[in-house]
């Protein structure tokens, strides 16, 4: 191995580049890792998905529509996909190294919304049950009796299994896209910055 590599007309010292490839080894996967983690969790919260530079929003449930809320952010009634947030947690970093990085959800409906779905599912057989609100009197712990408004079970029954036709538009948040390359170029052009800083 040369002790000296010519690059672009610049002189650089073997000795001294080789530990700076080793951490860049090291720390570029992790930080692309990231940077590509938190573009995916966000498209939750921007409700869409960069297709190309431009943000293609999420189609609306059935029967909502966006609509403009004081502080310039759109929405529907509540926001899409999230409900319990389990599927927005569960885009983890699985594996990070420099040959391959691998993002991925173990939720079993990702999917289906990330690519969109049309056609017929198994429904397994389950109680569905109706609820009502009632009025409970309480006393507070100062004694004063109170009333508040509490969820019940009103009635229940069985679904039997079945099967029924699904059509999910595609809500993508994760999978290639140009707003993303743009982000992880950036992190690499830092990452030479240092390998090859002369100061």
């Amino acid at each position: 191995m040369p002790k000296k590599l010519i690059i672009n007309g610049f002189s650089y010292d073997w000795g001294a580049l080789r530990p700076r490839f080793r951490k860049v080894r090291e720390e570029l996967p992790l930080q692309m890792a990231a940077v590509a983690q938190n573009f995916f969790v966000d498209s939750f919260q921007r409700q869409g998905w960069y297709d190309g530079l431009m943000l293609k929003r999420w189609k609306p449930r059935k029967g909502e529509t966006w609509r403009r809320k004081k502080k310039g952010r759109t929405r529907g009634n509540r926001a899409i996909l999230v409900k319990t947030g389990r599927l927005r947690r569960s885009i983890k970093i699985r594996s990070a190294r420099f040959q391959k990085i691998i993002i991925a959800t173990d939720v079993a409906y990702a999917a289906a919304h990330n690519y969109g779905y049309k056609g017929a599912v198994s429904v397994r057989s389950h109680t569905r049950r109706q609820y009502k609100r009632v009025r409970e009197e309480y006393t507070t712990k100062t004694g004063t009796q109170r009333t508040r408004r509490k969820k019940v079970v009103n009635s229940s029954h069985t679904v039997r299994q079945h099967t029924r036709k699904m059509n999910l538009p595609q809500r993508q948040f994760m999978g290639h896209s140009p707003m993303l390359d743009r982000k992880l170029n950036k992190v690499i052009e830092r990452q030479m910055e240092y390998l090859f800083d002369h100061s």
